[in-house]
């Protein structure tokens, strides 16, 4: 299936729930792949094509392996949030294999900024929206440029479109330039 680079990887890829939810999706928008597995096979080449320092690779290789593994587990039937959104549950599965607060806070935030786009794009709220925004680069400080990194590789995955990830970087360098 995937290939574990490591002792934590290994024990990840493992446990019959992360199989299950790798395994798990047919062709749906944003992942026409398919199978959860396809998509973080697609997620693992596209943060090898970046120049990440070894321990940020080694980070998001963990995060690519959880992020989407456990979308079957969301009731569809209430509304997907708070613990019942697939990034929440991905953390509380991944704080069994490791209690890094970087793979930790990018696994269940890593919808966050496209999230915060859809309060914009898709509700007409753009002040929301850049506020939604703004209130995630304040929770990730200084994690905020391993979540680019990994919100680049992620996006560039199926039919994903290129304005939220466009618009989060725009929000991203205007409060840079502000705070100047």
């Amino acid at each position: 299936m995937i290939p574990a680079e490591n002792a934590v990887e290994a024990r990840l890829v493992a446990d019959p729930r992360w199989q299950r939810g790798a395994a798990w999706g047919k062709p749906r928008p944003g992942h026409p792949e398919g199978a959860v597995a396809a998509h973080i096979i697609d997620v693992l080449a596209n943060l090898d094509a970046q120049p990440l320092a070894p321990e940020d690779r080694r980070k998001l290789r963990i995060v690519a392996l959880l992020h989407d593994t456990f979308e079957g587990e969301v009731d569809a039937g209430r509304p997907r949030s708070g613990a019942n959104h697939h990034g929440h549950i991905a953390r509380r599965f991944a704080a069994d294999y490791t209690s890094d607060a970087d793979i930790l806070e990018l696994i269940e935030l890593h919808d966050e900024a496209y999230n915060a786009w859809q309060v914009g794009a898709r509700r007409g709220d753009p002040e929301q929206a850049a506020a939604r925004a703004r209130r995630l680069v304040a929770r990730l400080g200084p994690r905020l440029p391993l979540y680019l990194a990994f919100y680049r590789a992620d996006n560039a995955t199926g039919d994903k479109s290129a304005a939220p990830l466009e618009w989060f970087e725009h929000l991203v360098a205007e409060a840079a330039v502000s705070q100047g």
